[in-house]
Formats: structure tokens, sequence, C-alpha cells
């Protein structure tokens, strides 16, 4: 089978006998890797196992090829970015998933989602999946709120959103993240249907929040267009990295049109007066949610760069 999509041309000092691939997923100690069209199942070298580096899938690493699936990648490329949780690494495209019902939208998380992959210099695409399960109003409210991020509305059951989705991920490597359940591995299989190891599960009826039905996170070779998509496992949780307070703000692009106009300087946009920002929020021009989360999460922040030191 050829795999050659979504593949950057990599500038190398290589030897005759070296070539460079991308890992596709690790599993048990091994790795596949796509090189030239062709899938190696390698070993990691030794020595990784007493480096904190550890191999991702999305990483560029070397090896010698003419050693077929007896050998060992011993170089991994430098990273463009990794992200912790799907633990991926040389993402172009993050699309931030919450559900319109079932399991309920998780807000707080899609900001923080938000805030990660910007913080990584990794594109965001908020996208309001199961759509068919929410009326025009509150479709029209999400994309509003996210507007800074490219937002649509997707289901895989209706194709709504599904044309764009695509487009968006054509050429690249996506991920899709998001809490447990919100239909992540649906619309990957949408996507691939001939990959029928992807499964997909309904929320568990007692704590009505998604069973985790990926176990490790894969990149997924997409043949339409090319690109790779990730498939992740779940989750519902996620903590923002130790980060000064102040730098919060700078990962709110609906905030950028006003620094240097507060009466403050170094304002947080927050509780000051004459803030810029907030006088924004009142007139409509900042989504009001949005902004009443930031505040949440500038507490946070606050509160974890206090106790940094214990």
């Amino acid at each position: 089978m050829g795999y050659c999509w979504g593949r950057r041309k990599l500038k190398s000092n290589l030897g005759n006998n070296r070539s460079v691939g991308r890992i596709i997923k690790g599993i048990g100690g091994f790795y596949t890797v796509e090189s030239q069209g062709a899938l190696y199942t390698l070993k990691a070298a030794g020595k990784f196992r007493n480096d904190v580096k550890t191999p991702l899938p999305g990483d560029f690493v070397e090896f010698d090829p003419q050693e077929g699936d007896d050998g060992a990648f011993d170089a991994i490329r430098p990273r463009r970015n990794q992200l912790i949780r799907p633990r991926v690494a040389n993402v172009d495209l993050v699309f931030a998933l919450v559900s319109a019902r079932d399991p309920a939208p998780d807000y707080l998380l899609l900001d923080k989602l938000c805030i990660s992959a910007a913080m990584m210099d990794i594109q965001v695409v908020a996208v309001l999946n199961k759509c068919d399960l929410t009326d025009e109003a509150a479709k029209a409210t999400f994309l509003d709120t996210y507007r800074a991020f490219t937002p649509l509305c997707a289901s895989h059951l209706t194709g709504e959103g599904m044309g764009r989705l695509r487009a968006l991920a054509r050429g690249r490597v996506s991920c899709f993240a998001g809490q447990s359940g919100v239909g992540k591995s649906s619309i990957t299989r949408a996507f691939l249907p001939e990959r029928e190891e992807i499964k997909v599960s309904g929320l568990s009826q007692k704590t009505r929040r998604g069973r985790h039905t990926t176990r490790h996170a894969e990149l997924l070779p997409m043949e339409e267009g090319g690109g790779y998509l990730v498939d992740t496992p779940g989750f519902s949780l996620m903590e923002l990295p130790l980060m000064e307070p102040e730098r919060l703000k700078d990962y709110y692009p609906e905030f950028l049109p006003y620094e240097g106009k507060c009466r403050f300087a170094g304002c947080l946009h927050h509780r000051e007066p004459d803030c810029a920002v907030k006088a924004a929020v009142e007139a409509g021009s900042i989504p009001r949610a949005r902004w009443e989360r930031y505040g949440a999460l500038l507490a946070e922040a606050q509160e974890k760069w206090r106790k940094r030191y214990e």
C-alpha cells in the first residue's frame, strides 16, 4: 500500500543508507513509520529509554531502511510543536470539538484547547458537533462566540459541515480534540469509512459521558486530498500549563485589537477600570461568554502562579 500523503519535504544530510520517515503510531514499543510510500515497523534505539524525549506519532525519525522491520530509528528531528493530550507532534491544525448535546458542551474545556493550541502556534477550528441535536439559534450563538477560530457546525448524520472539515484537513496533519463522547471517532470514521478498526460507542448511561473508544493516538492517512487525521483517546479534563497570569490574555485573539488602549499598562482586562476590552464586551464587540470564562481561567492561572514553589 502506498502512503504518500501530507509528507513535508525535509532537507537532510543523511547518508545513502539513511531515510527520514514519520511515525504513524506506536504500540508496545513498536512504531509504524511511513517513508517514501512504504511502511516500516521499527523499534526506538536504546538511547531513547533514558531520554526524556519519548517518540510520538507525528515525529520525523531517521533510520536505515535496509534493516526492514528488524530495524530501529536512532534520531528524532526537532519538533515544531507537541500536544500533551493527545500526545502527538508536528500538528498543523486542531479541530477543537464540543457537542451540542450528549454530553453537554464543555465550553471551558474548549477555551482551554484554543489556548493550548495558540501557545504552540497551531491553527484552531472550533467545531460544534452533533449540531443536528440543537436549533439554529444555538448554532448562531456558537458561531458568533467563536468567530475568532474559523468556527463551524457539523453532523456526520446529516452531513452538515463535513465538506468544510474535509477541505480544512486536506494536505495537513489535523487533530480532533475534545471531551469524551463529542464524536471525534464518528467524524474520523465518516472521513475514513474503510478503517473498520475505528470504534464508535455511545454515552455511559450511568455518567452520561463518553466511553473512550480510541486507546492510542494514531495518524490516519487520508486518500482524498492527502493529509493525516489524528484519532485520539477521549478526555474530559485538561489543565493549562503554568504561566505568568499576564500572558493569558495574549492567547485571546478577540483582545488583540484593544491592546494598548486601556488606561493602565499591563491591564489584565478583568477588573481594572477604563479597560478597552471590557468596554468592547459591553458594546458586544467581544463575546461576553468568552470574556467571563477568561476571568475564571485568569483566576486559575493566578492561583497556580502563587503556588508554583509549593
